[in-house]
């Protein structure tokens, strides 16, 4: 809706930029910490493993130091859980414990609001081998107890916290629950056996965190991808909204609503894939509302109908990384009117004005975006800095609609973007960078790690520095 006016941002906005520890921490092996299921992934020997990333464990003073100067609000990392609890649970690391109160002390220091991730993808391998990872209920208390200590930790200092990120995808993509299954059907299953087991979690934590934390707010940080119809058939816009249904708003109906929407339960019935529900698990997870939603936001998608036929029967889904189709719903294909990054991903700042307005729409939760970003490939000029102004151009737009949702009634607490500085991408390895920060490395060459400031570092300046009046 074009308006005569658009406001301002607000003077307490919060502007970030995010990490996630298995990403940019290195020390995988080091001062105690066990193994994720990140760190025993296989992978691609073209691109480099995590054991190193951007280093930040041993620079992470250099590296605020970089954020005091470019003025960031608020800083969103993960705390790595086992650098914590070695094995998911039992004995505490105490070198663990000190390096992330170092480094929120650091960031307090430096007037940087701490955002903390409680998990980010890298589960205890330990709580796998244990008893199976998330697939089991007890899984739920070794989170609950980790989430605890944590709150009781850090809570005097971090007021807010994030649950579990990008639940979806932990659901969809096995290795990031810890095993391997080659029945794509039988993975899904489990996958939503697990995602039950994460939502009654994040609501006994979301409780823990009330109970605790004085001044603490929290919530579910997700992963939105905004889907449009492909034609005016009504098929597909029929096929949109199913999409949306069973990609992105079924765990967060869970979680912020503590239910299985109709149209969810129907789906997961219709494939024999409903978990188990126990007693209680519902009413923790509507007892526990988060306060409020962040999420993540990199592209949209395009779906039309997609018919089931004798070869493609219901159930039958097609996967990239995340599903690309399902038979008798939809089927993702390319939106002519969109450019796209060299990964594929289409380039849509109108879609994060949309997706903004449908979650507060359905949720009316204030909204907190923890990643959004430009990844390509970069590599430092001889001389001058790195110009990215497609990074810029990226962030630029995406910014103003924010500010055009805000505009039209939507709370926002603030913006992160991903990233601050070059990380290890989860799937592209040092080759896609999104940061602010160049990081002085190649996917197996370490170099030096040196930090060096690209010209979107000082546009970002800038733009906090005016509170986005030239957004």
């Amino acid at each position: 809706m074009e308006t005569k006016k658009i406001n301002d941002f607000p003077n307490d906005f919060l502007w970030g930029s995010s990490s996630a520890s298995f990403q940019c921490e290195g020390a995988s092996r080091e001062d105690g910490k066990g193994l994720s299921v990140m760190d025993v992934r296989k992978i691609d020997p073209s691109i480099c493993d995590f054991s190193v990333a951007s280093d930040h464990y041993h620079r992470y003073k250099e590296d605020i130091a970089l954020m005091k100067e470019m003025g960031l609000k608020a800083y969103r990392f993960s705390i790595a859980w086992t650098r914590i609890f070695p094995e998911g649970n039992g004995q505490v690391n105490e070198k663990g414990v000190a390096f992330y109160n170092d480094l929120i002390d650091e960031l307090i220091k430096a007037d940087i609001t701490p955002i903390v991730t409680i998990y980010h993808f890298d589960y205890p391998l330990g709580l796998v081998k244990q008893y199976g990872g998330w697939l089991d209920r007890r899984s739920i208390d070794d989170y609950v107890n980790y989430a605890e200590f944590l709150f009781k930790t850090y809570g005097d200092r971090v007021k807010y916290w994030l649950t579990i990120n990008e639940q979806d995808h932990v659901v969809h993509m096995p290795f990031r629950l810890g095993f391997e299954c080659e029945d794509r059907k039988e993975a899904e299953k489990l996958g939503y056996l697990a995602n039950h087991h994460m939502c009654v979690a994040a609501a006994k934590a979301i409780g823990k965190c009330h109970e605790i934390v004085k001044g603490g707010k929290i919530g579910p940080a997700t992963c939105y991808t905004m889907f449009y119809p492909t034609t005016n058939s009504p098929a597909d816009m029929l096929a949109c909204m199913d999409a949306n249904e069973i990609r992105n708003l079924y765990h967060l109906d869970m979680n912020i609503k503590g239910e299985y929407s109709p149209v969810f339960r129907r789906y997961l019935e219709d494939r024999d894939m409903m978990p188990e529900v126990y007693e209680g698990d519902m009413e923790v997870m509507k007892e526990n509302r988060p306060d409020f939603l962040a999420f993540n936001y990199y592209y949209s998608e395009s779906v039309s109908a997609n018919p089931c036929d004798e070869n493609h029967p219901i159930g039958d889904i097609g996967f990239k990384l995340l599903p690309s189709r399902e038979a008798g719903i939809y089927q993702v294909v390319k939106n002519e009117n969109l450019k796209a990054t060299l990964w594929g991903w289409e380039i849509d700042d109108i879609g994060l004005q949309c997706s903004a307005r449908q979650l507060w729409d359905r949720y009316h939760l204030p909204l907190l975006i923890t990643e959004n970003g430009f990844g390509n490939k970069e590599v430092w000029p001889e001389e001058g800095i790195l110009e990215d102004d497609d990074r810029i151009d990226y962030l630029s737009k995406h910014l103003h609609q924010i500010k055009e949702a805000m505009n039209l009634g939507v709370e926002f607490i603030g913006y992160c973007s991903w990233s601050f500085m070059d990380l290890i991408s989860g799937h592209s390895g040092f080759s896609k960078r999104y940061g602010f920060v160049y990081v002085n490395r190649d996917e197996h060459d370490l170099k030096d790690l040196a930090r060096r400031k690209k010209k979107s570092f000082y546009w970002y300046k800038d733009t906090i520095a005016e509170n986005g009046k030239n957004i």
